[in-house]
Order: structure tokens, then C-alpha cells, then sequence
């Protein structure tokens, strides 16, 4: 009796791991909404645009790939575009926090080999997007940047380069976003995610 109650726990889980409760599985166990996440393999401006539910705003390249286009929303309509690279979503808007979501490419003509690595940094102004470290005597309200690392325009199933995805990132209204190809130096070429403009990443 003992041993078939064991088999029939381990079936289930088996079918939730490659079964068609893999999704429900998953979820269940696994999936948390966060301030950062990626979707929408093969995207382009318009589905962008539905998503944001707002204009787009065109980007800047970076040395391995384009900010395509930008946008800043409030609310998002996840319906208008299919949140296929396996995120976990986005945590609930507030009148606090916003949105801010780029669309990301390849540059024409680049090596399809090549596995793009990003950072985004939110930081309270852009004086701070390189601070390190609060001074132990600070005077005013000190906080340090918060950053997110990832590869977006890879395929998460399989590894495999994509054309295009979107990055979406929930910040406190206003704060600066700025995204980085590679590690992020003082001095470095970033992409303001609010405008779209090329930028350097304040020596601090």
C-alpha cells in the first residue's frame, strides 16, 4: 500500500515536470512575480506599444545590441502580447511604481552567435546610477542602485539566440533606468530606458 501511494506521488510529479500540468507545476512551485522580467520572443514596436498602452519612444544602440524602443506606462496589458520567454510576471502596479519596458534586437548584420548580457540599473537620480556604497556620514538620503543581470535575447528553453524581446523592469515614479550592455563601468555607454538617448554611466 505504502509503496503504491509513493508511485502514484512520484507519477504526478513526473506529469507536472513534462506533462500538461508542467505549467501548473511550475507556478505553483516556482513562478514569482518580481520587479524585473523578459518576454514576447519575436517582438516588435507594435506589440510594445500594446503592451505599454502608450506611444513608444525610439532607442540608441549599444556595442552588442539596440535599445529598439522604449516606453514608461503605469499600467500594463500583459493580454497584448504573449509572455513567452518564461517570466514570471510583473508584481502588481501602485500608485507608487511604474513601468518602464524596452524592446530589445540584435544589430543588423551581428553574429547570431553572439549572447548579449545586460544590466539594468534603477537608481534615484542619475548622479547615483554608479554608487557603490552609502558614506557613513551622509547628510541626505542615501541608497544604492539596484540592478538586474540577464541575457535577454536568448531563447531560455533552449539556449538558442532570438531576433528581438522585451525587458520590462517596475520602478519607483521617476527614478532613472538605465541599461547596459555588458557589466556596467563608470563612464560606460548606457541607454536611458525613460527617453531612449545614449548616455554614459556617471563616474560617480
Amino acid at each position: 500500500m505504502r509503496r503504491s501511494i509513493l508511485l502514484a506521488v512520484a507519477a504526478v510529479l513526473v506529469m507536472g515536470c513534462i506533462g500538461p500540468f508542467a505549467d501548473t507545476f511550475d507556478e505553483a512551485v516556482q513562478d514569482t512575480p518580481a520587479d524585473y522580467d523578459e518576454c514576447c520572443i519575436g517582438a516588435d514596436r507594435a506589440v510594445l506599444g500594446k503592451l505599454a498602452g502608450v506611444p513608444v519612444i525610439a532607442g540608441a544602440d549599444l556595442d552588442t545590441l539596440r535599445v529598439d524602443a522604449v516606453a514608461t506606462s503605469q499600467q500594463l496589458d500583459e493580454s497584448a502580447a504573449d509572455w513567452h520567454k518564461d517570466g514570471d510576471g510583473l508584481i502588481a502596479d501602485d500608485d507608487t511604481h511604474e513601468y518602464v519596458l524596452a524592446l530589445l534586437t540584435r544589430l543588423p548584420g551581428g553574429d547570431p552567435k553572439i549572447h548579449p548580457v545586460t544590466t539594468v540599473i534603477v537608481s534615484a537620480r542619475l548622479a547615483d546610477a554608479w554608487r557603490v556604497g552609502c558614506p557613513a556620514n551622509a547628510t541626505e538620503p542615501c541608497a544604492v542602485p539596484t540592478r538586474y543581470e540577464s541575457a535577454p535575447l536568448v531563447d531560455p528553453q533552449d539556449g538558442d539566440p532570438i531576433s528581438s524581446s522585451i525587458v520590462a523592469v517596475r520602478v519607483p515614479v521617476g527614478q532613472t533606468v538605465l541599461l547596459t550592455a555588458g557589466d556596467p563601468k563608470p563612464g560606460g555607454a548606457a541607454v536611458d530606458l525613460r527617453t531612449g538617448r545614449a548616455v554614459k554611466i556617471p563616474r560617480g
